[in-house]
């Protein structure tokens, strides 16, 4: 029983040490494949009570100044598939909102068509970005708010670490896809609500996603620019279920070599310090040869 607390430790610290690479390894097994082409198996109707998954904004009606009035109707968690029909009119931009969770993966198809009224001068091509609502608000805003050059030259002031602060940006800086007349992608959420969730002045809960199709010059030097007439375009959206390890999984990842650091010193130690130590005493055996040796001397004396 004195060997148990010593076999804990030493168990503890093999276990630290293994973790990260078990981890690792099920993290490599429970990983989706990754398709070459992605695409939107949606079926051709959608479910009863879609509309309280998503809903469609104009960007004419937006921006920071009507963030009080609320964000439409209290959406579900998007885990079903749907699909929709919108028209883009020519300099301006309409969008689909959605409240995006963690544990699925969301495949967006986007086509664009020209309208057969008024086709477009320039060709049924837009720009499509993917956008939180506090970035869609600024987004709106920009719109509303582009005849105003004093705007532009007092942002041109702003340093640039400071602008991302009043400039809108696609979700993650990456999923603005411009230019394109069809568009296929897809996104996973790592984590549901935000930074601000707990203050009472912010909305709490998953947060809401803005898929933009957009038709207007925006603030982007490489966006399209107007169409020049008026687009059709068919939103797909394919959700999938998502395997994801547990969030505990990363605490354990930074946590265990930094452990094992600490703990496998320790137990070397004190391991070090305690060798030669022994709790039972031996039979004390006399040495003949230093017997001997001593008595001699005794006789030559």
């Amino acid at each position: 029983m004195r060997n148990s607390p010593r076999k804990l430790i030493a168990a503890l610290i093999n276990l630290c040490l293994l973790l990260p690479t078990v981890a690792v390894f099920t993290a490599v097994i429970a990983a989706p494949i990754a398709s070459a082409e992605a695409t939107c198996d949606v079926p051709a109707s959608n479910i009863p009570g879609i509309d309280r998954y998503f809903d469609e904004h104009s960007v004419e009606d937006g921006g920071i100044w009507w963030w009080h009035e609320g964000g439409g109707n209290d959406l579900r968690s998007l885990d079903v598939d749907f699909s929709t029909e919108m028209t883009i009119q020519n300099d301006s931009a309409n969008a689909v909102s959605m409240e995006l969770v963690p544990g699925y993966q969301y495949t967006f198809c986007i086509y664009l068509s020209p309208d057969q009224d008024s086709p477009p001068n320039m060709g049924a091509i837009g720009d499509v970005y993917l956008m939180t609502e506090s970035n869609w608000n600024r987004y709106a805003t920009s719109y509303n708010d582009r005849e105003w050059t004093e705007l532009e030259e007092d942002l041109e002031n702003v340093p640039v670490e400071w602008r991302d602060l009043f400039v809108w940006l696609p979700f993650r800086d990456v999923h603005a896809y411009e230019s394109v007349s069809s568009e296929v992608f897809s996104v996973a959420i790592d984590s549901s609500g935000s930074l601000w969730s707990s203050v009472d002045w912010f909305e709490s809960g998953d947060e809401k996603y803005y898929l933009v199709v957009d038709g207007w010059d925006n603030d982007r030097s490489t966006d399209r620019g107007a169409a020049g007439g008026t687009m059709n375009v068919e939103i797909l959206v394919d959700v999938e279920e998502r395997t994801t390890l547990p969030n505990f999984i990363a605490y354990i990842l930074i946590a265990a070599l930094p452990l094992a650091c600490i703990i496998a010193p320790m137990v070397i130690h004190s391991r070090y310090m305690s060798t030669g130590i022994s709790e039972e005493d031996g039979d004390l055996r006399q040495v003949p040869y230093l017997e001997d040796e001593s008595d001699e001397r005794d006789g030559e004396d």
